[in-house]
């Protein structure tokens, strides 16, 4: 291990805490004990009983109040940023001078798979990028395609009606990866910055796969029938409304699928797996590993979820 930083920062606009923030933060107390570990979301106590059997600093931040989230991420060293998709430009900015006030040396962010023209979400993440390039801080932004974790949305639906739902055709193939692999992505250069490069190229799962093929690999997971529809694009939005996105931002997601199901997705890599050193964990172990989220008892089962669900029960 080598020019380890002392404080490691999970910076994100909202309690929507159960993907790769979760999994980094998980991993860096496994593998690095000596580092200081923080969340710095808004309503962060609430956020934080998701990891409260790890040592994990908490901080609140007010989105309204910038200088709020100077205090929050002060001392912080290394910073792994979830840019919001809502407002992404503008958010981040904020994020990065509240990041330049406190010292912070090195920026871990989360980016998409696509180049700007290609979809609006892209072009927001370009400006982005532009942004931290000003910024003065050393930083990655990791180009990463679709997270399995995000049928997890739909946990309920497929417990109680045995379908699930993308607004793509079922046989449209689409390139992944699990937050667990993406943890460990961020943790190897977190740990050691000099000697990982996560930019340049996508980091996935080496294939791709399609969403005919997931029913099937839940059928078998679940050991009963489930089937896979493609979802009209207005009920996609008002699902993602749902979870409190404006319809702008939902558009924009909306627009990254469209961009999947006209001209394709970014091609799968061997990134990945040649930075890990081993294979990247594929749909179908990755399924058959969490069956248990897809069963009439998903709201007890031990795999983090959507705060909606068991993840912010009563503390």
């Amino acid at each position: 291990m080598t020019d380890s930083p002392k404080v490691v920062t999970v910076l994100g606009a909202t309690r929507n805490f159960f993907k790769v923030g979760h999994y980094t933060l998980r991993r860096l107390a496994a593998e690095a004990p000596q580092l200081t570990l923080r969340l710095a979301i808004p309503e962060a106590r609430i956020a934080g009983r998701a990891v409260s059997d790890i040592e994990v600093q908490l901080r609140d931040w007010e989105p309204m109040d910038p200088a709020s989230l100077a205090e929050a991420l002060a001392g912080t060293d290394t910073m792994l940023m979830v840019p919001p998709i809502d407002r992404r430009v503008d958010i981040g900015g904020m994020y990065l001078r509240a990041a330049q006030k406190a010292g912070v040396q090195q920026i871990v962010c989360l980016g998409i798979q696509f180049a700007p023209g290609q979809c609006t979400m892209a072009d927001e993440a370009a400006a982005l990028e532009a942004l931290l390039a000003k910024s003065g801080i050393a930083f990655d932004l990791v180009q990463l395609p679709m997270f399995l974790e995000n049928i997890l949305y739909q946990c309920q639906s497929i417990a109680e009606t045995g379908s699930f739902t993308f607004p793509v055709d079922a046989d449209r193939p689409f390139s992944y990866i699990s937050c667990d692999d993406a943890a460990e992505l961020f943790c190897r250069k977190i740990l050691s910055p000099d000697s990982v490069d996560l930019r340049g190229a996508l980091m996935s799962h080496f294939t791709q796969a399609t969403c005919a093929q997931w029913a099937s690999v839940l059928s078998e997971a679940c050991g009963r029938p489930i089937t896979f529809a493609c979802q009209t694009d207005e009920h996609f939005v008002a699902s993602l409304a749902r979870y409190g996105m404006r319809r702008d931002a939902a558009a924009q997601v909306l627009g990254l699928w469209e961009r999947i199901s006209t001209e394709g997705d970014a091609p799968a890599t061997w990134t990945a797996e040649l930075i890990l050193g081993r294979p990247t964990i594929d749909l179908k172990t990755w399924t058959k590993a969490h069956a248990c989220c897809f069963g009439p008892e998903f709201t007890s089962c031990p795999h983090p979820h959507p705060p909606t669900q068991h993840m912010f029960g009563p503390a």
